[in-house]
């Protein structure tokens, strides 16, 4: 076990206590074990934002080019005098969903 020290202002201490108390009473450790429980779940959540990502570009079954960011993989395309939509661009995770809003009219 190591000790660390740091500053925090004083709201968020006061909240920390308050929900240390609700959580495990007034027994000790109480708030070294919220805070470490909430650094672990923001560690997680950093961790699965900075995976490594990589992108593909396929012709039919054919690997044209990869990269690990989209630029990258625009400048080796651009390299090779491939046009980007004549391959399939493919990405090791799933990219986020974008989200639309606002009215719609359909076109008769």
């Amino acid at each position: 076990m190591v000790n660390v020290t740091f500053s925090l202002p004083d709201e968020t201490v006061k909240k920390l206590r308050e929900v240390a108390r609700r959580a495990g009473g007034a027994r000790k450790g109480a708030i070294s074990e919220l805070v470490d429980i909430a650094v672990r779940e923001h560690l997680k959540e950093v961790e699965s934002r900075t995976k490594h990502e990589e992108f593909r570009a396929m012709r039919g079954n054919e690997v044209v080019a990869e990269a690990v960011s989209l630029k990258e993989l625009a400048s080796a395309l651009e390299k090779r005098g491939v046009d980007p939509r004549e391959v399939l661009i493919l990405s090791s995770s799933p990219l986020e969903p974008s989200v639309r809003t606002g009215l719609r009219r359909s076109v008769d």
